[in-house]
């Protein structure tokens, strides 16, 4: 099935059209997808209605499911799944926890590769999330910049990293997660496309062999680079949406919404996230 696709902005993002995965999930199509995601950072493919089984077959085409390690949120028969929603039952300390700049899994020794979003419900304001191209913020930075910082190493642990302006800091009631508290390259060199970009997430705190006021003002200064608009766009995930973004070459913040199950105010989302390189990619 051929189809085609628009950008969303020069630097992120695009949205296809004319691709319906009940019906084509071939591979020449899945490769020409994954090579779409990883040169946009972003994916949106609308009008979809696949059922819980197909939406894990399709994810496993960005590598590896991962199932979700708060055990309650996963969908019953398919683990890799969660819903992530508005619900006004949720716990003040687990509402709006992704309201900052961030990769996923960049905390853990291997950071998670693809990360989708299968729109059920949206609500008629907000529910946006943002996304960042890290490429395009690299290859924006001054040249002495990018000298100083290509082969730096950064440690990375929930809750640790300086903070920027409209980011939400997680309650401190939130309940604590044990991780690798790893460290990665300031500079991430994509696995699939080979550009370098920025891989602070949020989740860098320190910089080895750097004092660490020095590596706290570095770190800040290049999140608040990646988050600058000329590299951002932002997208609602409504019903039917599969929005799709990589990890390495982007960051995604939530922004804040109300808990609601009012008409109009609801929103579901049916996430899965990967880890490990796509086979397609070998």
């Amino acid at each position: 099935m051929a189809f085609t696709d628009t950008p969303l902005a020069p630097a992120i993002g695009s949205v296809v059209e004319g691709l319906d995965l009940s019906r084509d999930m071939s591979e020449p199509t899945m490769r020409r997808l994954l090579a779409l995601l990883f040169d946009r950072g972003v994916v949106v493919i609308p009008g979809q209605t696949i059922d819980d089984a197909a939406y894990v077959r399709f994810a496993s085409f960005f590598g590896t499911p991962l199932d979700f390690f708060i055990p309650e949120h996963r969908n019953a028969d398919f683990p890799a799944i969660i819903r992530i929603n508005n619900d006004p039952a949720t716990p003040a300390a687990m509402r709006d926890g992704a309201v900052h700049w961030h990769s996923d899994s960049s905390y853990e020794s291997v950071p998670g590769c693809v990360t989708m979003l299968f729109g059920k419900e949206a609500p008629d304001r907000g529910g946006e999330t943002h996304f960042a191209s890290t490429s395009a913020a690299y290859a924006d930075l001054p040249e002495a910049t990018r000298a100083r910082i290509d082969g730096l190493v950064a440690r990375h642990e929930l809750g640790r990293a300086p903070w920027i302006e409209g980011e939400t800091r997680p309650d401190p009631n939130r309940p604590p997660r044990k991780t690798d508290a790893p460290s990665h390259p300031l500079v991430m060199v994509h696995p699939v496309t080979g550009r370098k970009g920025i891989f602070t997430s949020g989740t860098a705190y320190a910089i080895d062999g750097m004092d660490d006021a020095e590596a706290t003002a570095l770190i800040r200064e290049l999140r608040e680079h990646v988050a600058k608009p000329a590299y951002r766009i932002s997208y609602k995930a409504r019903p039917g949406d599969i929005v799709l973004w990589d990890n390495f070459g982007t960051v995604h913040c939530a922004s804040p919404i109300e808990y609601s199950n009012e008409e109009g105010k609801r929103r579901l989302l049916h996430r899965i996230s990967t880890k490990g390189m796509p086979a397609l990619c070998s």
